[in-house]
């Protein structure tokens, strides 16, 4: 009778040809992690005349392709302005054009006035090389605000993600986060939030910041600040539900929801 043998040297690659080829689609199938963007960097400021009062109507031009006129108080803005080193051109009849060179950065804000001289005659435009009148401001909070959402810990809403959910309250907008319903009662804005359970009570307490102050502590679910602060007013929206997500800095062993708003855009 004739036996048959079979070689270890065989099987052992066989199987780990087999595991690999069973791995590969799991690695796959692994989410990738979300890249996480900083706010986007917002250039404004206002034009005045020889009097320093408010130019209306001056035609600004940021880059090659962005365009704006200022209001009747001399105020221009472009929200957001794209990043990179970006030529500036103002002009308006009768005034002597004004170019200069600005860097922007994701997250920051320029802000500053421009002063135009009035044109006698027919002078060639004024190009600004080392230019103060913009002035570049990097909100305080921003690079908080930046790290804490790197950790993802909680819900957070940059300036246009909040214009973007179009909510018609702060208490809205708060509810834009998983887990959170808000009702709009006389004179406040009511929360039910999944992890404080059926009610708030004073072992489910939540408190409200508003530019890094504690500004209202509530054990009924009701909030007044919301209505104090409504969307248009705000810059960013930091979200923690549960005491295990609190920052520090921002921890309270009887919350069980932390609200974080941002209004100063310096």
């Amino acid at each position: 009778m004739q036996r048959t043998h079979r070689s270890r040297g065989t099987t052992l690659p066989l199987l780990a040809a087999l595991v690999t080829s069973v791995a590969a689609p799991l690695r796959a199938q692994e989410p990738a992690k979300a890249e996480v963007l900083p706010p986007p960097a917002i250039v404004m400021g206002r034009i005045v005349g020889p009097d320093k009062k408010g130019l209306e109507d001056v035609e600004v031009l940021l880059g090659d392709e962005l365009r704006t006129s200022t209001d009747r108080r001399g105020r221009f803005s472009f929200d957001p302005a794209p990043a990179g080193v970006r030529d500036v051109l103002v002009r308006k009849i009768g005034f002597i054009p004004v170019r200069f060179r600005v860097a922007v950065t994701p997250g920051d804000v320029w802000d500053g006035t421009i002063n135009m001289q009035r044109a006698a005659q027919s002078l060639p435009e004024v190009v600004v090389l080392d230019s103060t009148a913009l002035r570049n401001f990097r909100p305080r909070w921003i690079d908080g605000f930046l790290e804490r959402r790197r950790a993802g810990l909680g819900t957070f809403l940059d300036r246009v993600e909040i214009e973007n959910a179009r909510a018609v309250s702060t208490g809205r907008l708060v509810a834009t986060s998983p887990g959170i319903i808000s009702q709009s009662r006389m004179g406040w804005d009511e929360l039910n939030v999944n992890r404080c359970g059926s009610g708030f009570g004073t072992n489910s307490t939540g408190v409200v910041y508003v530019d890094g102050a504690k500004t209202e502590v509530s054990t009924t679910g009701r909030f007044t600040t919301f209505r104090d602060y409504p969307p248009e007013r705000l810059w960013a929206v930091e979200i923690y539900k549960g005491r295990n997500t609190f920052p520090p800095g921002f921890y309270d062993p009887q919350a069980c929801l932390v609200v974080l708003l941002w209004t100063n855009r310096r």
